[in-house]
């Protein structure tokens, strides 16, 4: 009997404060984090015999703490390479959005012990053993450089070993020093990568402003496997080329789309679907997320589009 896909996913997670419809002054407490509404959604559309989900982070010791890790449970992730941390706590966001569904982040999250990610060097040799890993340009960005450095000598590794090492660019400008820094750290993310899943628009602000179609290309020449470029719902660049796509006209909430349309894309293709296909897929799941508040959506909001 074949054995269920390890997939880890890397980062930092977040509680999250989203604007509540009991008045402006009102927020509903969730969690949320890029990484880890990846893991959710691909717990979510995975089958437990085909895949476990693995989430990689370091958490307080909190009841904060606590609650985010049962959480995470309910989801059946595996939490086992969650590191708690003695006095420390974990960080914390709060969104606004606006009339267009469009958001806004306010961020504390300067303790997170998150950031202390790789810098023991055990955790790369534990990770050594997944089939496929995903993280993205906020968890490089919150890593010390030798955070970064092992992160993407474990990219390399799996990739030199056939393995997935999945990466989307993510760029928060103010989590980096500089944009020359960043831009050299995304380079070698990207190269070390076999699926790259960026948005134009991160790629113009980390690279300098392109054609978005010509994007595809110009990562492949950096060293990417396997490339997927999102435009904010609309056309999809990819290695084989562009796949139109409809754009849904009223979102409620755009948190989160972009990292269903990973997880979904990324559960397609572990499960032997073509490109074209995962995309269509990958989009579905993102213009369902989009309706409802929040990063991660209720399970019977997305009942439809999980396994049966």
């Amino acid at each position: 009997m074949t054995r269920p896909l390890l997939i880890a996913s890397i980062g930092e997670p977040m509680i999250e404060l989203a604007r509540s419809s009991a008045g402006p002054l009102s927020y509903d407490r969730r969690y949320g984090g890029d990484t880890l509404n990846t893991a959710v959604y691909l717990a979510r559309l995975l089958r437990p015999e085909a895949a476990r989900v693995q989430y990689v982070t370091r958490l307080g010791d909190d009841p904060l703490s606590d609650w985010m890790i049962e959480g995470f449970q309910s989801e059946a992730i595996d939490t086992s390479l969650i590191a708690r941390v003695k006095d420390r706590r974990p960080g914390l966001y709060i969104i606004d959005t606006d009339a267009k569904g469009e958001r806004s982040f306010s961020y504390w999250r300067s303790e997170a012990p998150a950031r202390q990610l790789f810098e023991d060097g055990d955790l790369t040799r534990k990770l050594s053993a997944a089939d496929a890993i995903y993280t993205s340009g906020i968890t490089l960005a919150i890593l010390s450089d030798q955070g970064r450095e092992r992160l993407i000598d474990l990219m390399q590794k799996l990739k030199a070993l056939g393995r997935v090492a999945a990466f989307d660019t993510n760029y928060r400008a103010r989590l980096w020093p500089g944009p020359e820094a960043a831009a050299s750290w995304m380079r070698r993310a990207i190269a070390a990568s076999t699926h790259a899943l960026p948005s134009a628009d991160d790629l113009d602000q980390i690279f300098g402003q392109e054609e978005p179609r010509t994007w595809a290309g110009k990562l492949a020449a950096l060293g990417a496997s396997e490339i997927v470029v999102k435009t904010g719902g609309g056309p999809v660049h990819t290695s084989d080329g562009t796949i139109d796509l409809a754009r849904d006209a009223a979102p409620r909430d755009t948190t989160g789309a972009g990292d269903s349309f990973n997880a979904a894309y990324l559960a397609a293709r572990l499960t032997g679907r073509s490109v074209a296909e995962s995309v269509e897929k990958a989009h579905r799941l993102a213009s369902r997320v989009i309706r409802y508040p929040g990063a991660v959506i209720a399970r019977d909001a997305m009942a439809d589009l999980m396994p049966k």
